[in-house]
């Protein structure tokens, strides 16, 4: 390949699986499954050695990674980075014992094959190779990009909903899967908690209770809904998973809530006796059963919700908001 150096500050020896893997973030599996697939294996050899990976290997592996986290298919990628003239810089980093991968924001101009995050699909793409290399911080940069420049509703609405079912069905017919949706449930969480926590001088002066049922132990979308709101200038307070009943009424008794929220998001899960805990209040608050776990019939005076822009509208006009 024409117009290839030596990156500066780099060892002269080529690099074994391992070495690569952590130099640029991804798991040593899959550098194995990109050199049987797509032909991205070693090519250094010495005579009773094992292969290993030049730099230029290292450039056009690296170059692989940026795409697929750009939302291009894994062979596409794999079509630009064989054709393309890699020039070795100093962007690749050095060997780490741990690396992550990490979202390229503005791609070369001159790279037509990039795409640019911003659409729902592409953005889905992107965060589920993401979540299923394990990438925690990857993840977490395109959510809170996407946050930025998308907002709660549209992000939950065409890129979080989707991808989560999109991972909770491939776990219901195969198995597997699992710790893709933790490793996206733990980075969603920290960005909406950052989003939640950044509210400044808020419209409202009695905050929005938000909690899980009795034996709920989901609680992405409770951090969601406070997201939601904080985008609105209304803050809340998130009580956590599994609330009982005398807890929540602890809880708002000290708060005064202009709102309560307690979330159940499967069956078996949400226990009606649980508004019953709730002390009488002045004025009284609005109180609301999210989640599709609410099956059961429900208090006189118990607002169910009928979907996330909803919700956040109602809470929003309890807590004061024009």
């Amino acid at each position: 390949m024409s117009g290839m150096s030596q990156i500066p500050g780099s060892p002269d020896a080529d690099l074994t699986v391992g070495a690569v893997a952590r130099r640029i973030g991804v798991a040593p599996a899959t550098l194995r499954t990109w050199g049987h697939r797509y032909g991205l294996g070693p090519s250094g050899h010495s005579a009773g050695t094992h292969r290993r990976y030049t730099p230029e290997d290292v450039a056009r592996l690296d170059l692989m990674r940026k795409l697929l986290l750009n939302g291009v298919s894994a062979a596409e990628a794999a079509r630009v980075v064989q054709k393309k003239d890699v020039v070795l810089t100093e962007s690749i980093p050095p060997v780490k014992e741990s690396g992550h991968l990490h979202l390229v924001e503005e791609p070369a101009s001159d790279d037509t094959n990039v795409i640019a995050l911003d659409g729902a699909k592409n953005t889905i793409r992107a965060l589920s190779r993401a979540a299923h290399m394990l990438d925690t911080p990857a993840c977490e940069k395109i959510i809170a990009k996407m946050l930025a420049d998308k907002g709660v509703v549209w992000s939950w609405d065409n890129v979080i909903l989707p991808l989560l079912i999109q991972v909770g069905l491939k776990w219901e017919q195969t198995g597997e899967g699992v710790e893709v949706e933790h490793i996206l449930s733990e980075a969603l969480i920290t960005q909406f908690k950052a989003v939640a926590a950044a509210v400044e001088d808020p419209l409202n002066t009695r905050p929005v209770v938000l909690a899980c049922a009795p034996h709920e132990m989901h609680i992405l979308a409770v951090y969601a809904v406070a997201a939601g709101l904080a985008e609105h200038r209304i803050y809340s307070r998130v009580l956590g998973p599994r609330m009982p009943g005398e807890a929540l009424a602890i809880a708002c008794r000290r708060l005064g809530p202009s709102a309560v929220v307690v979330w159940s998001q499967t069956m078996g899960t949400a226990d009606a006796t649980i508004w019953q805990s709730l002390h009488e209040q002045r004025p009284a608050p609005l109180r609301m059963a999210a989640g599709p776990g609410w099956v059961e019939e429900l208090p006189t005076g118990i607002v169910k919700t009928h979907g996330f822009s909803s919700a956040l509208i109602s809470l929003a006009t309890a807590a004061g908001a024009n």
